[in-house]
């Protein structure tokens, strides 16, 4: 308790930091708040910013594309890594291919999606889960096969049958790089909601971005990116308690005091 007592403090102490030197900033140097409210000013537009009645309906359309996208792209993930895993050959037919798709800019792929799927919802949550797929099944590839030989030869003499294979031995094995991925995609999935939304959208966090640069209004794109901040943050707590929870046993849940 001690610990993230301490841990606690440091990020409070962190943030008034950071607050002090924002409102420093914009007094000392006369900053325009039409360039950077001061924090004071910028938390009473974010509540009134909050208090309209369709921001709802951004930050629900925005979270929903993360999580369906997301959800399908671990998916995809974990079952093309397996199988890539499992097969040498299935590997050098499909690897090359995928990792063209993955390398390609995001931003440039948006606008396909958009003209194949429409400015709704689907054209984000596919592009969402093109860039969860990747690191997902890349860490699952790596987990798989990180299984020691000795682990292998000693399944072999047990017998042990496929299903016993993956179960006992192959997730617990595989389960530390894959939360990796998981941790790492999440920041992947809003970054792939928000280009979506700013390409083209009739609603969502990224189109609030794209609507307050194009009327000048600096305090709707702060709220956008602070709440889509808060969205990545809620996120990764989420997938850390999670490893913690499946890791329990895991070396690398070790707290240090």
């Amino acid at each position: 308790m001690k610990y993230y007592g301490r841990k606690s403090l440091l990020v409070l102490a962190t943030l008034i930091v950071f607050i002090g030197l924002w409102q420093a900033y914009v007094s000392v140097f006369h900053i325009p708040v039409q360039i950077l409210p001061g924090p004071l000013l910028f938390l009473s537009k974010f509540l009134n910013i909050m208090a309209m009645g369709d921001m709802s309906t951004h930050i629900g359309l925005t979270l929903y594309e993360i999580f369906v996208g997301f959800l399908i792209g671990c998916v995809l993930g974990l079952l093309f890594g397996y199988l890539l895993a499992k097969s040498v050959l299935l590997e050098r037919m499909f690897t090359p291919y995928i990792v063209l798709v993955q390398i390609a800019p995001k931003i440039s792929i948006a606008p396909l999606f958009l003209l194949w799927f429409g400015l709704g919802a689907t054209s984000k949550i596919a592009l969402v889960m093109l860039v969860v797929f990747f690191p997902i099944m890349v860490n699952t590839i790596v987990g798989i096969r990180s299984v020691e030989s000795n682990m292998q030869d000693l399944l072999h003499i047990l017998k042990a049958n496929r299903w016993q294979r993956f179960w006992t031995v192959e997730i617990p094995y595989s389960l530390p790089s894959i939360m990796s991925g998981v941790k790492v995609s999440t920041t992947y999935a809003i970054t792939g909601a928000v280009i979506g939304e700013m390409i083209g959208a009739k609603a969502g966090l990224g189109y609030l971005v794209i609507l307050g640069s194009e009327t000048y209004d600096i305090n709707l794109i702060l709220t956008a990116v602070l709440i889509l901040s808060v969205i990545g943050l809620v996120l990764y707590l989420l997938s850390n308690l999670l490893e913690k929870r499946l890791l329990r046993w895991h070396e690398s849940q070790e707290v240090i005091m």
